[in-house]
């Protein structure tokens, strides 16, 4: 076939649409990438804090154990509560013995009420409990809320009490939209009580629109620039 103008061009245009198309995969792997690394970082987050409860618990008398273990089972439940507005749901550190040393699990227990079906009105409400670790909890960010709750909590019962602000990295970023109001309301009531500050960093509005003070940052080409958010 001879090689003509027009072949060149056709030829030319085939290449850059596959180039294109090249282009979004490797941008869509490359975020794929990201997002994956910064869940690694919150599991390994979430490991070492996990891990620092349990040292917790552990160097602790048998006695100074239990108010230990109800102080964060009462924080972690106040917080599953507050956020998912489900009274029934529950956080529960089973203690057990490994190698002669004590060491903890976690899980959430929910109950669910199944109705009884129309006409059958003379049929109780039947109810069942549901008991799964955080990681295998319903949906929602339960795993998210737990975390968030047992860091305030450890912060909470250290000795010597740590002092000064929270600095919070994107808190509630799996949980779903629609509890992330809670999420809002429940830091706010925490910074009230503690009297605390807390200092976020978040993309979500309802959490920013809580705060006494808001900074917005805006990249364009490559330059940050920040206002206050009135």
């Amino acid at each position: 076939m001879a090689l003509t103008l027009e072949n060149l061009e056709s030829n030319l245009a085939a290449l850059r649409t596959r180039h294109s198309q090249a282009q979004g995969q490797r941008d869509l792997l490359v975020a794929q990438y990201r997002e994956k690394e910064s869940e690694l970082s919150a599991a390994r987050a979430d490991i070492e804090l996990w891990r620092d409860v349990q040292i917790l618990l552990s160097k602790a008398s048998e006695f100074a154990r239990q108010q230990l273990k109800t102080r964060i089972e009462q924080t972690v439940t106040a917080a599953l509560a507050a956020i998912f507005a489900d009274s029934t749901m529950r956080f529960e550190i089973e203690m057990k013995d490994i190698g002669g040393k004590p060491a903890a699990d976690w899980r959430v227990v929910s109950c669910y009420e199944i109705p009884a079906k129309a006409g059958d009105e003379d049929v109780k409400l039947s109810a069942y409990t549901v008991i799964a670790s955080p990681e295998d909890a319903k949906g929602g960010g339960v795993t998210d809320v737990v975390s968030l709750a047992l860091r305030l909590a450890l912060l909470e019962l250290s000795r010597p009490r740590p002092e000064g602000p929270i600095l919070l990295d994107e808190p509630g970023k799996m949980i779903s939209k629609e509890y992330l109001p809670n999420v809002a309301e429940f830091l706010k009531q925490y910074a009230a009580k503690t009297g605390r500050q807390i200092i976020l960093v978040t993309h979500h509005e309802a959490l920013a629109d809580v705060a006494d003070v808001g900074y917005v940052v805006k990249q364009e080409n490559g330059v940050s620039e920040v206002s206050r958010n009135v």
